[in-house]
């Protein structure tokens, strides 16, 4: 059905279409510079890094908040994992919502440098505030936006070889408009001595977003090669480190900071660094693709912990500063300490 709407519909392939499931993560990820392709840890989430992080079993529930531009932009992750017969399905609910935007299509007076509508003169009907145009603020409307996506994530084996496969599902709604699409991922880890790797496929072959209008909006693949090394020092056996790094090779998403491209072609590196104490105390450091350093911290009580993760600015001043805050438990332990409590 995907590749009968695609051969008939006006299809444009842009560079954010599904950027929702690339900078939605947990707040672990989020402070490691998102560096985590090769980093497999114990949370269903982990599937958005590379879905073939769902070998083991997990019974925690993480919920994680995130807060872009000063508010203007916020999005919710829920991650849970479900067990059928032996197979192990790593789910992933994602919601970003952003209100109030102004629509002022119809809220120029472009009557051009005359200041007459009808006169043809320069300026008249360009769009463009010129000179003596103004808005007329009783006509600018406004919308919303609201993006709904589901990515389940679960390990499947092609001639012995275990990949994850990732299917992720995007709904928007864009003031009276919405659209849907659909998307597939590939995912392999592969450890070598005390090296761990990791490849990623996204959007393979394109993920496409079809809108009520039959305009589709494609997005070309991208490869992500990532490693991470264990540091266990012999004297400070409650200390471990994890330095790793993340290669991404897009077709579709050079941007200004890109640093390193070939053509439409762009290369990108992104850094983590973990430090465990006690397996109870994380600080974490980065430097993500846009060459922005990131750090956040986590703590771990039994089978209860809280991460937070900070964004700086890409612009100068505090509005584009990003914070997110991620919770993850168990949920037989939580309702033991209701138990408890109640008692």
């Amino acid at each position: 059905m995907v590749f009968i709407c695609i051969v008939h519909a006006n299809v444009y392939f842009v560079k954010y279409g599904w950027e929702i499931f690339d900078y939605t993560s947990e707040a672990k990820t989020a402070s490691l510079g998102n560096a985590t392709s090769s980093y497999r840890y114990s949370s269903s989430s982990s599937s958005l890094n590379n879905p073939a992080f769902c070998l083991d079993t997990n019974s925690h529930l993480s919920i994680t908040h995130q807060a872009r531009f000063a508010g203007i932009i916020n999005s919710d992750l829920l991650s849970f994992q479900l067990k059928r017969d032996k197979r192990l399905i790593n789910i992933n609910i994602i919601y970003e919502g952003i209100g109030d935007i102004p629509d002022t299509r119809s809220a120029l007076f472009d009557w051009g440098l005359d200041g007459e509508y009808g006169t043809n003169d320069l300026g008249e009907g360009n769009g463009i505030i010129d000179d003596g145009e103004r808005l007329d603020q009783n006509q600018i409307n406004y919308f919303n936006q609201r993006k709904f996506g589901i990515y389940g994530a679960s390990m499947f084996r092609y001639k012995n070889i275990p990949i994850g496969v990732g299917l992720k599902f995007l709904t928007v709604i864009l003031g009276e408009n919405h659209g849907i699409g659909i998307g597939l991922d590939f995912g392999i880890t592969k450890q070598i001595s005390r090296f761990n790797f990791g490849f990623v496929f996204r959007n393979i072959p394109s993920s496409g977003l079809l809108w009520d209008n039959g305009t589709v909006e494609a997005t070309l693949p991208s490869i992500e090669i990532g490693t991470n090394y264990k540091i266990d020092f012999e004297k400070l056996n409650s200390l471990v480190i994890y330095p790793m790094a993340n290669l991404n090779i897009s077709m579709s998403n050079k941007h200004l900071d890109t640093q390193y491209y070939i053509n439409d072609i762009s290369l990108d590196m992104a850094f983590g660094l973990e430090i465990i104490y006690k397996q109870k105390i994380m600080l974490r450091l980065g430097k993500d693709y846009y060459r922005k350093l990131t750090g956040g911290i986590g703590i771990k009580w039994d089978d209860f912990i809280i991460d937070y993760a900070f964004l700086p600015s890409s612009i100068n001043g505090i509005l584009a500063n990003h914070h997110l805050i991620s919770v993850s438990f168990d949920i037989d332990w939580m309702f033991s300490k209701i138990i408890e409590n109640r008692i």
